[in-house]
This record gives C-alpha cells, structure tokens and sequence, in this order.
C-alpha cells in the first residue's frame, strides 16, 4: 500500500522519479525544517543535485540553457556595477534557482521523462498531499490547537480555519493550487483532444474529486488571494463561442453577487481588485497594505522615468530591501537589476514556460503564478509546472498516452520472455548432443 501511495514519485526511470521527487521537495515546504522563509537544507539540496544533474545527465545546448545563461550572465553584469552591495551568496542562490529550472526544463524537452499521464497522476498526488494536510490542520485550529509542528502549523494566522498546509502560508498555498489544478485541467484536456472542459464536465465522475478538494481549500484557507486565483480561473470558461454571455454572467455575479456574501477575504480580494482597476497605489495601499505591498510595485512600474540610466541598469542587489521601498511601497518590478534584466526575465517565461495568449499568462502579469525574475523558490517551482503544460500543448497532436507503470511491466515481461527464449534454446543444443 505504501508503494502504491508513493507511486507517482518513485516509479519510472531513474530520471523521471529524480524530476517528480524534485517537483515535490520543491514545491512542498516543511516549516518545522525548513523554517518560516520556506528555504532550508531541503531546497538547498535540490538547487545542489539540480546542477549536478543538468552537467551529467541532462545537458543540452537548449533554449532554457540559452535563456538562464543570459538571465545570469546579465544580472552578474549588473550587480557587478554597485560593488558596495556586491553578494557572491545572492547571485550563487539564483544560479542554483535558475539552473535547477533549466535541469527540470532539459529533462521534460530533452530527456522526455514525462508522460502527459504520468504527470497528472504526480499533480494529483501533489494536490492531495496539500488537501489532506489542510483537513488536518483545520481539525487542529477547530479543537483549538493553534500550533501542531506534526502537521506542518507553526504560526496563529487568525483566520478561523484558515491554514497554510504544506505551504509558507496562505497565500502560497493559494497559488501553488491554482497552478497544480490549472495544470492538471489542461493535461487532461490534452488528453481527451476535444477541446477545453465546461464546468459541469469538471463534475463528472474522472474530475469531481479533484474539483471539490481544490474548491475547499480555496474557499476555506483564509486567503484573500486564493478568491483572486478563483475569480482569475473563471476566465477559463470564456471561449470564442460563448464570451458574449459568459463574460456578461461572470461580470454580473462579480458586480452583484460576490458584494453580499459575507467572507472577510473575499471582500478583501473585491475590494483590492476595485482599487487596483483605478492603477492608483495609494488607493490600492489604503484599500489593504498586505495586498498592496505586492501590487504596488505593479503600478509603480508604470510611471518611472525611462531617461534615468537606474531604471535600465538597476541600483543593484537588495536595494528594494535596505531602502525599505516594499515596506512603503515605493517599489518597482525592477529596481534592483533595471528594466533591461525584467525584460530578459519575461523573454525567459515566454520561451520556456508560457504562451503569450494563455491564460497561465495572466496568472503571471497577475503575480499569481510563478515566473523568472525573483530568487525565491517557489516561484521558479511553479514555473517548472507551468513548463509541463507547455511541453505538452507543444506535443499534443503526438502524445504518449501510456501510463509509465504499465511501460515498466511491459519492460519486465519482455525481459522474462528472453530469459525464457534463451533457455529454451539452451535446453535443446543439450537435447541435440
């Protein structure tokens, strides 16, 4: 039973469990470890054995290896500029993030260590691992036990039962399901080869599970970005045939609906998309600081001054950070490294990661799914998923639909029927003499 639980990890070739173990150690964070920042001996493991791997087993001169070396080579450049903040720990921490991406990216494009089956079942086991954390963690906070280091709750979030499963915390969570249940809509969608799902299909008997678990977390992790991911899948729906009254339908349950129930991080999800539509920060910093401090720098980025050399070339490492700009909430997309290297990042998600007309682009102008341009793990971890998608929207017309555990007995018979061909021969040469 055991291996059967673990078998979306550790079964296939030696490259596929190492990609689907990385997926997993990456994406999961085990705070009594790990530590509230999500970044431990775990992580730094995988930024390890990334490389490693990307020399020995998955180099290829390929368009990730292109892009990260140009994404490095130029943040160096940069960074090299302001000596004074000059921190060989900062830039050796992004390449570990970029090079284990480009590891992930050269073993699905090069390696084709994933079938499209064998990716859902990982996404599947990966969404129940955070379902069942969260029912658990919410029995906790329901009996009042606040903090439970056995199943991942190490902080009072004050939020009724709203929990960060195996997550840093809410709003993480939040993010990492709307990429694993987005990703795993459009693989299976690959797979029925009949075009996108309609909401009563994600119903049925092959999805509703999945559905449900992932609306429960969503609805009940306290998060008010877990309501902007919903309202942003939303836009799934919406297609060439029918925009003329789905977007009417979706725009009047938002306008009409959304306002009377009564959910605090719902109406903080509404009310800070309202003041982000006026592109004003102050009203989006007065409407919630916690939500403006990741959406200001959005805005901000709208008004800089493109004739100052620091809005190309960037003030250098941790400037955001020792100037207090995200606190304030004076910060840009690009302070740090210019505008040159934010362009480079977006020229990274779009050549490996991303297509431009997809939804999964506007999850990440969103800030909700992840993306180059960041040293934080988590981001990069759910670009790779992103990755997966792409990889098999690039190969939907030529898909193997074969599950890896049944190419591993068809494996195992062909080598007993040898066996057995060989010894048959054997035994009639010794007939024979």
């Amino acid at each position: 039973m055991f291996n059967k639980i673990l078998a979306p990890i550790f079964s296939g070739s030696p490259l596929t469990k190492y990609a689907s173990l990385l997926i997993v150690l990456m994406v999961i964070t085990w705070l009594p470890l790990e530590g509230r920042v999500g970044f431990g001996i775990i992580k730094l493991g995988c930024l390890i054995s990334g490389v490693i791997v990307l020399l020995i087993w998955a180099f290829a001169f390929s368009r990730a290896m292109f892009m990260g070396v140009l994404y490095v080579g130029w943040q160096l450049f940069v960074a090299s500029l302001h000596p004074a903040t000059f921190r060989f720990s900062t830039i050796g921490f992004s390449i570990g993030l970029v090079f284990t991406y480009v590891c992930f990216y050269n073993l699905l494009y090069e390696r084709h260590v994933f079938t499209v089956r064998r990716f859902i079942m990982l996404l599947r086991w990966i969404m129940m691992a955070f379902f069942v954390f969260c029912i658990l963690q919410q029995i906790c906070l329901a009996v009042g036990i606040t903090i439970m280091p056995a199943v991942n709750l190490i902080q009072v979030f004050d939020r009724g039962i709203g929990c960060n499963s195996l997550s840093m915390e809410p709003s993480t969570f939040a993010r990492t399901m709307l990429v694993c249940y987005y990703a795993y809509l459009k693989c299976t969608e690959y797979v029925r080869g009949d075009g996108p799902w309609s909401f009563k299909d994600l119903f049925n008997v092959e999805h509703r599970w999945v559905t449900i678990r992932f609306l429960w977390m969503m609805c009940t992790m306290g998060s008010g970005t877990a309501f902007v991911c919903l309202i942003a899948l939303s836009l799934y729906f919406v297609r060439k045939n029918n925009w003329y009254y789905m977007l009417p339908i979706l725009i009047g349950m938002y306008v009409f609906v959304l306002p009377e129930i009564e959910d605090k991080q719902l109406q903080r999800a509404t009310n800070t998309i309202d003041a982000t539509t006026t592109l004003n920060q102050e009203e989006v910093q007065e409407t919630d600081g916690s939500a403006g401090s990741r959406i200001s720098p959005m805005l901000n980025s709208l008004s800089v001054d493109l004739t100052d050399p620091d809005t190309w070339f960037g003030h250098g490492i941790d400037y955001t950070v020792n100037n207090n700009m995200i606190i304030e909430q004076t910060a840009t997309l690009f302070d740090d490294y210019g505008l040159i290297f934010y362009i480079i990042s977006l020229v990274f998600d779009f050549t490996c990661a991303y297509r431009f007309w997809s939804l999964g682009c506007v999850f990440m102008f969103m800030g909700i799914a992840g993306g180059a341009g960041t040293n934080i793990h988590y981001t990069w971890t759910l670009m790779m998923i992103m990755t997966g998608i792409r990889y098999f929207y690039d190969n939907r017309f030529d898909l193997d639909l074969s599950d890896d555990e049944e190419d591993e007995d068809e494996e195992e018979d062909t080598e007993e029927e040898i066996e057995n061909a060989e010894y048959a021969r054997k035994l009639e040469a010794a007939v024979q003499s």
